[in-house]
């Protein structure tokens, strides 16, 4: 049985164009959504990436389970940013970074067909580092290319603000152009950085919105194992291309969350835009 990659970008618009007509969010709504999109998305990898000894129920259970194990520990990691947002404490958003980045490992695993306790991995800007518990103990930096360049683009516009950086574990920078006054906005997240207004940079409801997004980005992520047996491929086939991307990783997440919030912009009302309702409800930012 074949499954094509887009049926699942497919089900993600569905299931949030759907999700976005609700009159209100609330924490059972985000509940449901965060785990039914982690086991769907988890069981269609695993099935992908599955083995030829494998039993089809076998995997199937187990990518569904860990994915919606994934999914709940990210609605977790977003209701701390609710919390570090009302109480105005530094700390929490550590701790929400720490537990997203766990959540969206397990996810990953589970679209892998992996165990979810063997492969780890944080974000921070464009960097990734995971960790390896596979066979041994390993530690691996990657770069992600896509973040990359942003960050180059975005650090040569405006300020680094290394302070708030170091205490989120986000790349936020600050910048007084007219743009933000012309969009009627107060910030912006690109891959793998924050953009805040000068006058608004110390606004808590204002960066924890941004790192929702963030957060957006990475529920997107599970997607990119599905590049994991293309890339084996030519690993196998080419030495050079085996060397190089043993220190990329591909972040190709912000092309399907980009569409999804494209599709969700044709709703007149700024909030009706699921992605945009959901980083508001976490935020207190309506």
């Amino acid at each position: 049985m074949k499954f094509n990659p887009l049926i699942v970008l497919l089900i993600l618009v569905f299931n949030q164009k759907c999700y976005s007509q609700a009159n209100r969010t609330s924490d059972s709504k985000e509940f449901f959504y965060n785990i039914s999109i982690g086991a769907v998305i988890g069981t269609i990898g695993a099935i992908i990436n599955k083995e030829p000894d494998q039993g089809f129920g076998k995997t199937l259970l187990k990518g569904s389970s860990q994915g919606a194990l994934g999914g709940y520990i990210t609605f977790e990691s977003k209701r701390l940013i609710r919390l570090a947002q009302r109480q105005e404490d530094w700390k929490i958003y550590w701790a929400a970074k720490l537990i997203n980045a766990g959540g969206v490992s397990i996810k990953e695993n589970a679209a892998l067909n992996k165990d979810f306790w063997k492969k780890w991995h944080i974000n921070i800007g464009f960097s990734r580092i995971e960790f390896d518990l596979e066979n041994k103990f390993k530690v691996q930096y990657k770069v992600m290319p896509v973040a990359l360049v942003y960050t180059i683009g975005i650090a040569s516009q405006t300020k680094f603000e290394f302070e708030k950086t170091l205490k989120t574990g986000e790349f936020i920078f600050s910048s007084d152009t007219d743009r933000f006054v012309e969009t009627n906005s107060v910030g912006i997240a690109f891959p793998g950085n924050i953009v805040m207004y000068e006058p608004n940079k110390d606004s808590f409801s204002t960066l924890s919105h941004e790192i929702i997004h963030l957060y957006q980005y990475n529920d997107f992520s599970q997607l990119e194992v599905l590049l994991d047996k293309p890339l084996n491929r030519i690993n196998s086939r080419n030495n050079l291309f085996s060397e190089i991307n043993k220190y990329i990783h591909y972040d190709l997440r912000y092309i399907p969350n980009n569409i999804v919030y494209w599709i969700e912009m044709n709703n007149s009302d700024y909030y009706a835009n699921f992605l945009e309702r959901e980083a508001g409800y976490y935020a207190d930012s309506f």
